[in-house]
């Protein structure tokens, strides 16, 4: 019977967010704000991250790759162009402002500005400047990953997802390595797969008490919610993917 997906698909909840506003912001001036970091239990601000990056499939591995990326304080023109040159960002239904600032929001980034010396703007360097004055003032934005992106990030690695994956339905190992094989020659369709894995038994699962055959899909899609399998003009094996393929073969 199937069971839950790995973590990255369904964050292990905590504590409630007290009515925290969750949802994505686009600019700092849309007037819409979270409950600083500070009024939140670390339980909770990481449970409204994890409901951010998972919530839509298609901007999910864009936004957990931001999260790592910015690890180092990264200047908004560099996040930008690393987001877009990912295979999965295009796809993404947003551009790469925009999930910047959702993780903002969802305290995975903090949001840095800084003066041409280098040197933080802070909320008290503003005090009593016109806005033109602030302009003039902040020379670069950037964003650096929070302790809680952090958090998320080591507590969803994909090889860790991976890992996951497996143990849920070990009947099913063979096939998903047999896949990821299969994908690793050359870039794959769906249809390529379902040719593969048409007629196999591995498909047949019992779901309310009745045998149900599954989609060949369903393995591609768990593949790729892992973090193994992007699509680029087909499905191809990602970094972490192929690192995982290669310590199957030597087990």
């Amino acid at each position: 019977m199937d069971t839950a997906e790995p973590a990255f698909e369904e964050p292990i909840p905590a504590a409630q967010s007290d009515g925290a506003d969750e949802s994505a912001v686009t600019d700092k001036s849309e007037g819409t704000s979270a409950p600083a970091i500070d009024e939140l239990t670390f339980d909770q601000a990481y449970d409204i991250l994890g409901r951010c990056v998972t919530r839509h499939p298609l901007n999910r591995d864009v936004l957990y790759d931001a999260l790592v990326y910015c690890k180092e304080e990264r200047i908004l023109r560099d996040a930008e162009n690393h987001l877009a040159a990912l295979p999965a960002f295009a796809t993404a239904t947003q551009n790469q402002y925009f999930l910047l600032m959702s993780l903002v929001k969802a305290y995975g980034l903090d949001y840095l500005e800084r003066d041409d010396a280098g040197e933080l703007v802070t909320a008290e360097r503003k005090e009593g400047l016109t806005e033109d004055e602030i302009d003039d003032l902040v020379a670069t934005v950037s964003f650096k990953t929070t302790e809680v992106g952090l958090e998320f990030v080591e507590q969803n690695k994909p090889q860790a997802r991976l890992v996951s994956l497996l143990q849920l339905n070990p009947e099913r190992n063979d096939t998903y390595r047999e896949v990821l094989e299969f994908v690793d020659e050359q870039p794959r369709s769906y249809n390529d797969v379902k040719e593969l894995l048409a007629g196999r038994p591995v498909l047949q699962t019992i779901i309310d008490g009745k045998l149900e055959t599954m989609q060949p899909s369903v393995f591609v899609d768990k593949l790729e919610r892992a973090g193994a399998l992007v699509w680029n003009n087909g499905w191809t094996l990602t970094r972490e993917g192929k690192e995982f393929l290669i310590d199957l073969k030597n087990k």
